[in-house]
């Protein structure tokens, strides 16, 4: 093949690419290592990098979407909850919620995802747990990356909550497992 055929094959891949995606759809998300790659009103975040203007994400190990308010995001969730009648064994019926202030103020984490030790870094989130809600499902808390020692002592078992972590914990979780 010419280099000139070569070029005019490579511009129409191109130019037939760009009209591929509906008018106002996001390209799949751009792979970068040591982070949650997550959905933000039409962009992609590197919530390891930062959250930027978005203070409520939510995650079910597959898919992250972050919203500028936890309200924004409880009402998504609750038209999601409505059109999906099963619940995946690898999710739990209802969240943990991890809070960068405490009395479950600031940013909030929530997570579903079981069985799995999730490292808080990949969301921008170590070390940044101050208060937090237990959904349906017992969560274990770690000081280290993928349930390093020592297990936090407070109480994790379903539907539990704190408006404060136990004394030493205060901004200290670096992962968490949901049972």
């Amino acid at each position: 093949m010419s280099p000139i055929r070569t070029i005019r094959v490579l511009v129409v891949a191109v130019l037939t690419a760009s009209f591929v995606l509906p008018v106002g759809a996001v390209a799949a998300s751009p792979v970068k290592s040591g982070g949650v790659i997550a959905a933000f009103e039409g962009t992609w975040i590197n919530l390891a990098e930062g959250w930027g203007e978005a203070t409520a994400c939510t995650s079910d190990g597959l898919n992250t979407q972050c919203y500028r308010t936890e309200q924004a995001m409880d009402a998504t969730m609750s038209v999601h909850v409505l059109s999906m009648p099963i619940v995946p064994l690898s999710s739990c019926a209802s969240s943990l919620r991890l809070y960068r202030s405490s009395s479950y103020g600031g940013a909030v984490l929530q997570l579903t995802t079981r069985s799995v030790y999730i490292n808080l870094s990949s969301y921008g989130f170590d070390n940044d747990t101050s208060s937090y809600k237990v959904g349906a499902c017992n969560s274990y808390f770690y000081d280290g990356a993928s349930g390093g020692t020592p297990l936090y002592t407070g109480t994790t078992t379903a539907n539990s909550s704190a408006t404060s972590m136990l004394t030493g914990w205060d901004n200290r979780v670096s992962s968490v497992y949901i049972a």
